[in-house]
């Protein structure tokens, strides 16, 4: 049977949205695998670098900035985890 839409994966959209509590202290991000910017609006990722967060742009990007660079733009969301405190 044929659909009138092709994979609906492409279509998917999450609905994770970034915890934040007025006044608290930035969320950080620990890149987990490097990312070389593939447009001007992107940024460098190392394996290691600090990213302050942003926000989640639902589109498989995040928003935020290079703590090491300074930089700040969009990177693939799945490069990046929450970096948890101790």
């Amino acid at each position: 049977m044929q659909s009138l839409r092709g994979d609906a994966g492409y279509s998917f959209r999450s609905l994770d949205d970034i915890y934040y509590y007025g006044g608290q202290q930035e969320h950080l991000l620990v890149a987990v695998y490097p990312h070389s910017p593939k447009a001007p609006f992107e940024i460098e990722l190392r394996e290691g670098d600090l990213i302050s967060i942003a926000g989640n742009h639902w589109d498989g990007f995040s928003l935020g900035t290079n703590k090491r660079t300074g930089h700040t733009g969009v990177f693939p969301s799945f490069k990046a985890r929450e970096r948890w405190k101790e």
